[in-house]
């Protein structure tokens, strides 16, 4: 039972009331630190490694050497930990963050101040038994492992990694999941090279165990719409697959989000979020360092709110003017043309329906329409 006094409650309260006000009254609820911009596959969604890049967009080979120092992540963290209200961690990288020598000691430092951990990776390279090995807390719900997958036969998940192998090496780290009781969430960036396998990408989860399947559509960008779905795949997915994968999910009892993965789909578009029907609250709950100390407001690499160094601390800049400024553009519905491909589009679909501004996802949904393709697009 909840006490008078509950630090607890009383952290919910003030960080509902930040997210109301568009005014910070704690930290950040969660940080998604860039730990790695080197990569060991080349997904074809990736607006850093994909093949399809056009020639101007490929980031150097100095770039992706780039590594996040371990004691640097350390003092961002402690920052973070001083202003209170923390309470996750994602440890992801512009490439993969099993290449930084360091992962596990950044999981169990985080650990250690009882902040959960989140790792986004296509696993290869995991060292899974060293992570197991000794942090209790990653057995005990304080590590979330989200396992880019993206294709559950070897040519498909070939195709959209740009690999002629890794699939073999994807289920070897799954089994060792399974045979420990892990239960990984599953994330199947969605493309014309994997739409159709939506309901075995369901049964998939059911041999190799998810905690959830996530269901996402990548911002395409800088070539990458080569590997767009037409209208007519947009289409057949909306009204066809998607109905029979969240049935067979029903069914097996394996939690999605494939409501509202349905209100991202614009036909005629590459949009990927009717924003402007939900809003955004990122501002005061989440935000985005990068391997070179950029701050960003949320997952979107053109909203930068300046960088962390040896004069402006991460305190500095979050409770400085130029976040305050975009707290407000974003609170009063400005957004960019980018938004329209928002990649926290669904955390912010649960915070307004936390603030009591829409029901469920089908509110997001035009009157007996699907989503139209109103706004710019990236």
């Amino acid at each position: 039972m909840t006490q008078v006094g509950d630090p607890n409650r009383n952290l919910k309260k003030l960080r509902m009331q930040g997210v109301r006000d568009g005014v910070p009254l704690l930290g950040p609820q969660t940080v998604h630190f860039d730990i790695a911009n080197g990569c060991n596959v080349r997904c074809v969604t990736c607006w850093h490694h994909s093949p399809l890049l056009e020639l101007q967009h490929v980031p150097t080979a100095a770039w992706k050497r780039q590594q996040l120092p371990l004691e640097t992540f350390k003092r961002i963290f402690d920052d973070l930990v001083s202003l209170g209200g923390l309470e996750y961690i994602i440890l992801s990288g512009m490439g993969d963050p099993s290449l930084h020598p360091h992962l596990v000691e950044m999981v169990r430092y985080a650990h250690q101040h009882s902040v959960h951990v989140t790792i986004i990776t296509n696993l290869l390279q995991v060292k899974l038994d060293e992570l197991f090995a000794e942090d209790t807390k990653s057995r005990q719900g304080m590590l979330d492992l989200l396992v880019s997958v993206c294709g559950v036969t070897p040519e498909v998940w070939n195709a959209f990694h740009a690999a002629s192998q890794g699939f073999d090496k994807l289920l070897c780290q799954l089994e060792f999941l399974r045979s420990i009781g892990f239960l990984p969430k599953h994330v199947q960036v969605i493309n014309g090279q994997n739409f159709h396998q939506l309901e075995d990408m369901v049964r998939f989860a059911r041999i190799w165990p998810a905690k959830r399947i996530n269901f996402k559509f990548a911002s395409l960008a800088k070539g990458t719409e080569a590997c767009a779905l037409t209208p007519h795949q947009k289409i057949q997915l909306r009204d066809d697959y998607i109905p029979r994968a969240n049935a067979i999910a029903e069914f097996s009892g394996i939690p999605t989000d494939l409501a509202e993965f349905r209100t991202q789909i614009d036909p005629d578009s590459h949009r990927t979020a009717p924003i402007e029907r939900v809003g955004c609250y990122m501002g005061t709950v989440y935000c985005r360092v990068t391997v070179d100390l950029e701050l960003l407001y949320c997952c979107n690499t053109e909203v930068s709110v300046g960088f962390i160094n040896s004069e402006r601390s991460f305190r500095d800049l979050w409770t400085g003017a130029s976040y305050a400024a975009l707290r407000t553009q974003f609170l009063d519905n400005r957004f960019l043309p980018s938004c329209a491909q928002c990649g926290k589009y669904k955390q912010n679909v649960k915070w307004a329906m936390k603030l009591g501004r829409i029901q469920n996802a089908a509110d997001i949904l035009a009157p007996s329409e699907p989503v139209s393709g109103t706004g710019g697009s990236a």
